[in-house]
């Protein structure tokens, strides 16, 4: 026996020899977590549809008062234009323009959103995927060295 063979033998038996291939797994997997843990992990808890739908919900609402927010400031900042040029005969013409305006903007701007959401689920899914794969790799190699 070569010197020192007897003693890595020992080292083996025991359980103490470092696998270098399951500590770069274990490495890959944590970093993994820590910088998906916000973004992935918390998407795969949806189902797509009702992540796009929330989405998209919540897109309504932002929406709906960023228009309020603009339709006030363009009020306030034209208020005299507004008050001595009033024409009662063309309010409803106006405001339904104006309702048409809205609608077009939230129809475009939740179609965006919904491609940007259903983008945001597939690239998290198949990090999910890509992340069991590692996980079963790294359980496979502990239970061979078992």
């Amino acid at each position: 026996m070569r010197p020192g063979a007897e003693q890595n033998e020992k080292k083996y038996r025991s359980g103490k020899v470092i696998n270098k291939e399951k500590i770069r797994l274990m490495t890959d997997l944590a970093i993994y977590e820590k910088r998906n843990e916000r973004d992935v992990f918390k998407i795969n808890n949806y189902y797509r549809s009702d992540y796009i739908m929330w989405h998209m919900l919540l897109a309504m609402v932002r929406y709906t008062l960023v228009f309020l927010a603009l339709f006030g400031l363009y009020v306030v900042f034209r208020a005299d234009t507004l008050f001595y040029n009033i024409n009662l005969e063309g309010i409803g013409e106006t405001l339904k323009r104006l309702g048409y305006l809205y609608a077009a903007g939230l129809g475009a701007y939740l179609v965006i959103t919904w491609l940007v959401c259903a983008a945001r689920y597939k690239a998290a899914r198949k990090g999910m995927l890509l992340y069991a794969t590692k996980l079963k790799r790294l359980a496979r190699k502990f239970r061979y060295q078992e």
